[in-house]
């Protein structure tokens, strides 16, 4: 009886350190520093309107729009930290893909889209 009891007694115990250290690397994963993303607003339609969202410092972001391989656009965003930035582009008449090139200090990150 006591075999079964220390046995048990041991097997709680290790499921809570268990349990308590896979809970503590999963926040540290959960915790988003330094880092900023990009994707379109919609995945779903044709529209190109794109968001920028940002967990790094404050800063300007500088996005260019390719078609055919040909920047038709420049422009650049202020987005501050921990917050979104929702970017608008008019849909090129006749146009099946678009690229959309955004650049923050040294990082940069592409998105393309099937307009059709």
């Amino acid at each position: 009886m006591f075999d079964q009891k220390s046995i048990l007694i041991s097997l709680t115990i290790f499921i809570i350190i268990s349990f308590s250290f896979l809970a503590i690397l999963e926040k540290k994963q959960h915790q988003i520093k330094d880092n900023w993303f990009l994707y379109f607003e919609n995945i779903e339609d044709t529209s190109p309107n794109f968001i920028i969202e940002n967990y790094s410092k404050t800063g300007n972001f500088t996005w260019e729009i390719f078609i055919n391989d040909s920047k038709v656009k420049e422009d650049s965003a202020q987005v501050l930290n921990n917050s979104k930035k929702n970017v608008n582009i008019d849909k090129p008449l006749g146009v099946k893909s678009i690229k959309i090139v955004v650049s923050y200090s040294k990082d940069k990150q592409e998105i393309y889209k099937n307009l059709e």
